[in-house]
């Protein structure tokens, strides 16, 4: 064999041998009571890859092996009353689940480090003291009197939680917990803080990885810099990526039919659609739609005739994610540079930019 083909050969068997290596059977047992043969079936996603495995009981009984590249979010459904349970999932561990099928969402988790670890910072969060004031009838003074409440609760939660960072800074479950805490509530700056307590290798997780590409995304999409490529199929199926607008400026409307705000600022859009279309601007519509019919129908009950692209993650999208998009509505204007010159671009803002640009 030519030693050029040889040593290709060594190292993909390498490589393979290395993602085995990585990968860790964690092995379920579980008794449940009520569950008899009913189906359970485990669904979890990591890297944007999505997985779902299920299990037949045996009286009640059931055992899975499951194999794990990390620790994971699972979420577990039953065929009998259909109820979840979310828990975290440890690679190379032993779990027991034991309950009743009818309080499902309460079975109990035992043998998962991981899980246990979520578990208690949730009991700390939940044991914060604090009661929230009588309403007086004074509004003024019962709005200010719940705002100082809401903020002293939000700073002893964020006390609590870098407490738990800096004691568990080399678990899974922590980077899940600063995703929760700061990414679905978008607070930029305490997920950076949070962020830089974490292990190296937590770092290098899929929820670690997460987590940098949140707090990257507002320098990434700063005015100036770089529009950042993205590949969303459209309403037939076919995939477009940024490059493949040619237009000299393009605005990229993130939004949903569920959204208010997006729907009450389409007539905008299309105003400013139609005056400046001809002279080299367009949109693309980046849905964060699951349902595609809703999503469909909303472009048609509110005439939006731009491309329109979709992403059925909706804000948890990769898209959503590079651009820092946390929240609906949100757009972005790009040049014929592919640079991004405005942001969140609302009611006549828009037209007034492109007639300073188009003019």
């Amino acid at each position: 064999m030519n030693k050029f083909k040889l040593l290709g050969t060594v190292i993909l068997i390498l490589g393979f041998m290395a993602d085995l290596h990585a990968q860790s059977t964690v092995h379920v047992a579980a008794n449940i009571s009520g569950l008899k043969n009913g189906k359970v079936i485990f669904a979890y996603e990591l890297d944007d890859v999505f997985s779902r495995d299920s299990v037949l009981a045996n009286s009640d009984i059931f055992s899975k092996d499951i194999m794990l590249v990390e620790s994971v979010r699972c979420t577990l459904t039953n065929s009998v009353n259909n109820q979840m349970r979310i828990f975290l999932m440890e690679k190379g561990s032993s779990v027991t689940i034991t309950g009743d099928i009818s309080k499902f969402f309460d079975l109990k988790i035992a043998g998962s480090k991981e899980n246990e670890v979520l578990d208690k910072l949730k009991a700390s969060l939940y044991a914060i003291p604090g009661k929230r004031p009588k309403a007086t009838g004074k509004d003024e003074e019962d709005k200010e009197a719940r705002r100082k409440f809401a903020n002293k609760q939000q700073t002893l939660r964020d006390s609590v939680f870098h407490t738990f960072v800096s004691a568990n800074p080399a678990q899974v479950a922590t980077a899940i917990a600063i995703f929760d805490q700061y990414i679905t509530y978008p607070n930029r700056a305490k997920a950076s803080e949070n962020y830089h307590l974490l292990s190296e290798e937590i770092k290098n997780t899929s929820y670690g990885k997460r987590i940098k590409t949140f707090i990257d995304a507002n320098f990434n999409t700063s005015i100036s810099s770089n529009a950042i490529e993205f590949s969303l199929e459209d309403a037939d199926g076919k995939w477009f990526s940024l490059k493949d607008f040619k237009r000299k400026y393009i605005l990229l409307d993130f939004w949903a039919s569920w959204c208010g705000p997006c729907r009450l600022e389409n007539p905008n859009l299309i105003k400013a659609y139609n005056r400046y279309h001809s002279k080299g601007f367009t949109i693309i519509g980046l849905s964060m739609d699951s349902s595609k019919e809703n999503w469909l129908k909303a472009v048609e009950d509110d005439g939006l005739i731009w491309k329109q692209l979709n992403d059925p993650k909706s804000v948890n999208g990769k898209t959503a994610d590079r651009y820092g998009v946390k929240s609906l509505p949100a757009n972005f204007l790009i040049d014929a540079d592919g640079k991004i010159i405005a942001r969140n671009l609302r009611g006549t803002a828009l037209e007034e930019k492109l007639e300073e640009l188009l003019k």
